[in-house]
């Protein structure tokens, strides 16, 4: 599957798309706004990459960072690939 591709993230709950990375790490599409009669290409949205990490003495973590906001799913989208090439590659 490919991130580039809206269809391929998973609406968890009404507004909020994830699209899976690693195992317990994820982006995450939060809609804040969208007018029903529009596109939802057209919605106003975040994005966030949210993990379970672990740190320096073992402990175990959750951790949900804001990447870009007031985006459309098509932007954030873009900065989620981007931020994946930067980050995770």
């Amino acid at each position: 599957m490919a991130m580039n591709v809206f269809d391929y993230w998973t609406e968890v709950t009404r507004g909020l798309y994830r699209y899976e990375i690693a195992p317990y790490v994820a982006y995450e599409i939060h809609i804040r706004c969208w007018k029903h009669k529009d596109d939802i290409q057209k919605a106003k949205c975040d994005l966030y990459i949210f993990g379970e990490w672990r740190d320096e003495n073992g402990s175990y973590f959750s951790e949900r960072e804001r990447i870009c906001e007031d985006k459309t799913p098509e932007e954030c989208i873009q900065e989620a690939e981007k931020d994946n090439e930067e980050n995770n590659s």
